[in-house]
């Protein structure tokens, strides 16, 4: 019951906001910077699919950087809508967004049952997911695979079991059928998983079975991509966007961080010296990528290690301190200085003049407002982590979601958006759940006429 009441909840919120960004807006009001060519993409493959002309790899996509999952779901609302397909997309993304807040109550309720339902409903309630989930971006589907890898992970961190075990697997292969940012971090799991299986030798060998079997679904998972990659391309990899991604995003603020160059002069410098390393041009996207990659691996040595940390821990606070609300259609095309063309000596100069000078009233407003708001949460999730910290039982499960935070951080380095930091909301909704939980027991243990209790957090 409290599963749907929490359902039930986070799909009203997100389709009245959904509504709203439409009724005000149109099909602009739910579509992104990006969100244009996602939509064409399902366009494309239904009217490939009406016309029977799918065969071979084509089932994936022509886009290389979409994964299929995404594509196909919004591939599946264009069919059944048509010229309303984007609408149907973020309307089906409430609904898979509102079953992740029922997860993240599950997660939390692995932790202790009383931080269940205050998790599921700040979820259900967070800016973040419900700006992101009514935008036409892969976020959301992305998010409900993670949330889901996470539980069965947890789960079976508490408990192991087999079913846990196929759980945390699949959910990691479609994760990273949606986005393979996950990919990295799923090795990682498996490994973390079997040191804590370490712990009990008498049931060691079955634990290193489910954990085996988790594995190899996992890579199940992962094998048409890699097969159609190396078929059509010769290279073994899952993606051809690593290397334009360190090369024309990471380079360049980790020049901004050092020297106070902006990010578009660092791209363009980026660009040109590809271009010398590389005369003779490349049709292949994984070539281009290896490309960019070894130019980009060449700038961060000549740039060091602590211009390197310095961008990603500015990169970080932002992450972790900007508002959804600026990730809002309306308030994205108020006319203004975007982040990256702010001036600013320093990094740092750079963001105090893009949130206290900017030249739109409105914008700054809003901006501040949303700051203060992300400081509230970010303040119970600080008490949260503490009464977890206190609970020896779950400690690893703590860590377990504390190491997750950490690896989305770390990838994400200095390129910064509220919608970067959403996989990590599962993480922090628990930690909400129980800072919320501590806080209201110690509100009614003030009470004069509180009751005793056995057990506190």
């Amino acid at each position: 019951m409290i599963s749907l009441k929490i359902f039930g909840a986070a799909t009203l919120l997100r389709w009245a906001y959904v509504a709203a960004m439409y009724n005000a807006m149109g099909e602009r009001g739910i579509l992104g910077p990006d969100s244009y060519g996602y939509l064409a993409l399902a366009q494309q493959q239904s009217r490939m699919l009406l016309a029977s002309s799918i065969s071979g790899w084509s089932w994936m996509g022509s886009d290389l950087s979409v994964m299929p999952i995404p594509l196909w779901l919004w591939t599946l609302c264009v069919l059944a809508v048509g010229d309303h397909g984007a609408l149907a997309c973020v309307l089906l993304h409430g609904l898979i967004d509102a079953a992740t807040c029922v997860i993240i109550a599950h997660l939390a309720g692995t932790f202790d049952r009383r931080f269940a339902l205050a998790s599921g409903f700040a979820a259900s309630l967070n800016p973040t997911q419900i700006v992101t989930s009514g935008l036409l971006y892969t976020d959301t589907i992305f998010l409900f695979f993670a949330a889901l890898f996470l539980l069965g992970c947890v789960r079976w961190l508490r408990h192991p079991d087999i079913g846990w075990a196929v759980v945390a697997g699949l959910s990691a292969g479609a994760a990273a059928l949606s986005r393979v940012v996950i990919v990295p971090f799923a090795i990682f799991a498996l490994l973390f998983l079997a040191a804590a299986a370490l712990w009990d030798w008498r049931s060691l060998p079955d634990r290193l079975r489910q954990l085996l079997v988790s594995g190899c679904l996992f890579g199940l998972c992962l094998a048409p991509i890699l097969g159609r990659n190396a078929m059509q391309y010769g290279y073994f990899a899952l993606t051809p966007q690593t290397g334009g991604h360190t090369a024309l995003w990471v380079v360049p603020l980790v020049k901004e961080a050092k020297y106070g160059t902006r990010w578009q002069q660092g791209v363009g410098e980026i660009e040109a010296r590809v271009r010398r390393e590389f005369p003779q041009e490349t049709d292949n996207p994984f070539e281009q990528s290896r490309r960019y990659s070894q130019v980009a691996r060449a700038a961060l040595i000549e740039l060091g290690p602590a211009a390197i940390a310095k961008a990603w821990l500015l990169g970080a606070a932002i992450n972790l301190g900007a508002p959804a609300a600026i990730l809002m259609p309306p308030v994205m095309n108020l006319p203004r200085t975007g982040f990256y063309s702010t001036p600013g000596g320093t990094m740092l100069e750079k963001v105090a003049n893009f949130v206290f000078q900017s030249e739109n009233a409105l914008y700054a407003d809003i901006l501040l407002f949303g700051i203060a708001g992300v400081a509230v949460f970010r303040g119970a999730q600080m008490y949260g982590l503490l009464v977890l910290l206190r609970q020896r039982e779950t400690i690893v499960c703590l860590l377990f979601l504390l190491a997750w935070v950490g690896f989305i951080l770390l990838v994400n380095g200095p390129v910064a958006s509220p919608k970067y930091r959403l996989p990590i909301e599962p993480s922090f909704m628990v930690l909400t759940g129980a800072g919320l939980y501590g806080l209201r027991y110690r509100w009614r243990r003030a009470q004069p006429d509180a009751m005793p209790s056995k057990s506190h957090p």
